[in-house]
């Protein structure tokens, strides 16, 4: 189907979206949208009991209680591939790039198992897309807790699985993304040339984020804001300028208020060692998706980064998600056809190769 930017309903006869943009058109691409692979989950429970992990533990009593609920009202559309099909095409959307979703990292799992969930994981997705190739393209999860053994998984993911980038969580049971044994991770992604999708799983220290599901609300955001600060300012974005990085949530906090930084960089010589340029600078190479809900905050994403940097998202099928993402997209003054092609789907058509 052919339709102008703007809020929009599929009809019920329309087969896929399009926008169209200067008499080309480019397909809906949703950059952040999850599954749950079952056999992970059931392989896991033993484990995670055993060394006391808990997905859901963090949150007051009514959080856990929401989040366990919702758990099993998203399990048909974690599970069955024709209904997400019928809800991308309620929402005009024609691609998922499917990532696993966040509870399903395992970094803290020892190297080994965590290496062995990685595989189940990944080859279960790559099974599921298959089915749909034309709707569909993998992100992969490798694990991060053995430098080793994610490469050899990334590798494996792109080369043989044909995913098209991986998810990584901001940080590896409380060790950076940056951290300098990842060095030879970072170097690979570039050389392959594929997207890493930073999401966020809570936050690594939620003490205090307990009630109002704080533990979300501002625990995704600052997560988000560290994680692109340490690939700032540990050298990995100068030592590795090819990277494509997209960041969930239209990148948390740091976006927004990244002049502070920039300030602290003229004045300060502790925050300019190892950084030869501005941090802003860096920033600016990073990749964000629309998931900020409100369309002035999106029009400022796009007017400070850039159209061609940011790309549709939709968090589906959390109660978090965007539900007419490319009717965001169309509420944003002054956006025209070309620039609103690009984030609606061009943008990721390009960084993925689809």
């Amino acid at each position: 189907m052919f339709f102008k930017c703007s809020h929009h309903a599929p009809s019920d006869d329309q087969q896929s979206a399009r926008i169209v943009s200067n008499g080309t058109s480019s397909k809906i691409v949703d950059i952040h949208c999850h599954r749950e692979c079952a056999q992970a989950a059931e392989m896991m429970r033993a484990e995670a009991e055993r060394v006391g992990f808990g997905a859901l533990a963090f949150g007051s009593e009514l959080t856990k209680e929401v989040n366990k609920q919702q758990l099993v009202d998203i399990k048909p559309k974690m599970q069955s591939l024709d209904e997400r099909i019928a809800d991308m095409d309620r929402m005009g959307v024609d691609i998922q790039a499917i990532s696993i979703s966040p509870y399903q990292y395992y970094y803290w799992a020892e190297p080994e198992i965590g290496r062995d969930v990685s595989k189940l994981i990944n080859d279960d997705l790559a099974e599921a897309i298959s089915e749909k190739p034309d709707r569909f393209v993998g992100l992969g999860t490798v694990p991060l807790q053995n430098t080793e053994m994610a490469i050899k998984e990334l590798e494996r993911c792109i080369n043989e699985l044909g995913f098209k980038g991986i998810e990584i969580n901001s940080q590896i049971s409380s060790e950076e993304i940056s951290a300098t044994r990842l060095a030879p991770f970072w170097a690979k992604v570039e050389e392959l040339d594929i997207v890493v999708f930073i999401h966020t799983a809570g936050f690594s220290h939620p003490d205090r984020l307990k009630d109002h599901y704080f533990i979300n609300l501002i625990g995704h955001p600052i997560e988000a804001t560290l994680a692109i600060s340490r690939l700032i300012f540990d050298g990995v974005m100068e030592n590795y300028p090819g990277l494509k990085i997209v960041v969930a949530h239209g990148g948390g906090f740091l976006p927004a208020y990244s002049g502070r930084m920039d300030h602290a960089y003229r004045a300060r010589k502790d925050v300019r060692e190892g950084l030869p340029k501005l941090p802003s600078d860096y920033l600016k190479r990073f990749y964000f998706d629309t998931m900020v809900f409100e369309p002035d905050q999106l029009e400022y994403l796009i007017n400070k980064f850039g159209p061609n940097h940011i790309l549709l998202g939709t968090d589906y099928p959390y109660d978090m998600g965007e539900d007419d993402p490319v009717g965001l997209v169309g509420k944003v003054k002054g956006l025209n056809e070309h620039d609103c092609s690009a984030v609606c789907g061009g943008n990721a058509e390009r960084l993925l190769k689809i």
